[in-house]
């Protein structure tokens, strides 16, 4: 990947379309200007990158390998990359539509490419103040739906890379591949746990510990336009809510269970 080539190459994509357009190139994921491949991974035990200017770690998620159980417009489940019918989906809401949307396109059509994208640990906090993905490190909690937004695009902005905050579409591929991977069970993902079941990973690609996300995922009703949260957190009661738990929220709150993942988009050159 060459720096002075960061003209995206756009091809038409039908939703429809689904696996015969996602690429097997997975099986040895492109290791992007910047990064080095941490020794020892392969794509099925779970192949990481580290980012060389702050050992940033990221994983790839083989989405290609996945079952075609997704959606991208709510209504057919048939694609790997893409939201999945894990819990309330009804309340779901949609993807942005307005400014971000051509992102989530613009993604599809990389991961098809490559087979799959790369995305951090929960992000944590630099001495310098920078986003960055380090495995075991407290995540970066206290920021409303507009700062994760920022902070994620400004996780990675060099050699015609970006990043963003992570897509619900995102978010399930890589629950889609804890799964088939047998990291986690069905049931954590989808069914409310008593605390000492609780799976706690701190070296996959998604921390559990007590912390959910913010996503791009978004429910409208009427002129109210509310983000949404998702994973894992503390229940009063001590139980455990299941790792694909969404629950609408106002994007201007602030709380220390909440934080944010990335995901980097790879052009096609």
């Amino acid at each position: 990947m060459r720096e002075e080539h960061t003209m995206i190459v756009r091809k038409s994509i039908m939703v429809s379309e689904n696996d015969a357009r996602y690429s097997n190139r997975y099986v040895n994921p492109v290791v992007p200007d910047g990064y080095r491949k941490v020794e020892g991974t392969y794509w099925k035990n779970g192949f990481k990158i580290e980012r060389i200017s702050d050992g940033s770690i990221l994983e790839f998620i083989p989405v290609g390998a996945l079952k075609s159980n997704g959606t991208l417009d709510g209504k057919s489940f048939n694609e790997k990359f893409g939201r999945r019918r894990f819990c309330n989906l009804d309340e779901l809401g949609e993807e942005p539509i307005h400014g971000t949307m051509n992102l989530l396109w613009n993604q599809l059509q990389s991961v098809r490419e490559y087979g799959g994208f790369y995305t951090t640990y929960q992000i944590s906090r630099a001495e310098n103040l920078k986003p960055i993905s380090i495995p075991r490190k407290q995540p970066w909690t206290m920021v409303d739906f507009e700062h994760a937004m920022y902070l994620a695009s400004s996780f990675e902005t060099k050699n015609g890379l970006s990043s963003h905050l992570l897509f619900g579409a995102e978010y399930d591929s890589i629950l889609e591949w804890q799964i088939e991977s047998n990291k986690i069970t069905i049931q954590e993902v989808t069914e409310q746990l008593p605390e000492i079941c609780r799976h706690i990973c701190t070296d996959d690609v998604l921390n559990f510990r007590n912390v959910a996300v913010w996503t791009q995922e978004r429910t409208v009703k009427g002129t109210v336009v509310k983000s949404a949260v998702r994973g894992s957190t503390l229940r009063r009661d001590g139980s455990v809510n299941p790792l694909a738990w969404r629950q609408e929220a106002n994007k201007f709150i602030k709380r220390p269970y909440i934080g944010f993942q990335v995901a980097l988009f790879i052009p096609i050159f």
